[in-house]
């Protein structure tokens, strides 16, 4: 009895151990998202035990899966700090997302049933509700949205039967929410229910399985957080 009592505790710990990583995780990365931590800021493990109650273990495991996703670098014995943003990166970033989203549309065309165009449908029509609730009001849960709009890309793609561009897509979209953080402010505040004619384009596209129509609209669609944030197409200054 007395073993299985320790067994069961140890495996309560890893539990609770595990939950607070992810913890940790989540709201460092919102921060980050949202500026709270700017581009280029040291982030001390004190301040970060501070300001979540965190002890210093589940913060650092925390912060090593933040470097793997890109949001934060991990400097030789000087600790962690946030990724810097730039022109350069989200160049890049755009330029791998569309060569992601667009093959695994391609194989989506090939190998999607009802069911696929039935998920992209709900998933619009969660995105379009949340927006129609924000027209006109204060952009309270910007996380909120982050979460529908990842969604409905991800179900644009959820039958292109690989996993493994299903996770770099997933990877990718999560690097470009800093520069997307500071577009949909804008366009939810002064543009309002405007953002969704575009993605209506898209899914009705898809519907209407114009794969060429469709995987090109999705390639011009994924340039536009660069234009806004930079001012000018990624095509004339992604790297080589």
């Amino acid at each position: 009895m007395t073993e299985d009592r320790g067994k069961a505790e140890i495996r309560d710990l890893a539990a609770e151990a595990g939950s607070l990583t992810e913890f940790a995780f989540r709201q460092i990365r919102a921060d980050i998202i949202a500026g709270r931590f700017p581009s280029g800021v040291k982030l001390q493990i004190e301040d970060l035990k501070a300001r979540y109650g965190l002890s210093a273990s589940p913060l650092r495991e925390a912060l090593a899966r933040l470097v793997s996703q890109g949001f934060v670098q991990i400097e030789n014995q000087r600790g962690f700090r946030v990724a810097p943003m730039s022109a350069d990166d989200l160049a890049d970033i755009t330029l791998a997302r569309k060569v992601i989203e667009t093959a695994a549309l391609k194989r989506a065309f090939e190998r999607g049933d009802d069911a696929w165009e039935a998920g992209i449908l709900a998933a619009y029509h969660r995105l379009e509700r949340f927006v129609q609730r924000m027209d006109n009001a204060p952009v309270e849960n910007l996380g909120e949205f982050g979460e529908l709009h990842k969604a409905f890309h991800v179900a644009l793609i959820a039958a292109c039967g690989s996993p493994r561009l299903l996770d770099e897509q997933a990877r990718l979209y999560d690097q470009a929410e800093r520069y997307r953080h500071r577009m949909m402010t804008a366009y939810l505040l002064e543009i309002g229910i405007g953002i969704m004619d575009e993605h209506k384009q898209l899914m009705e596209l898809v519907l209407a399985r114009k794969a060429e129509d469709a995987c090109a609209m999705l390639d011009h669609h994924l340039d536009h957080t660069y234009q806004f944030c930079f001012g000018s197409d990624t095509a004339q200054t992604a790297p080589p």
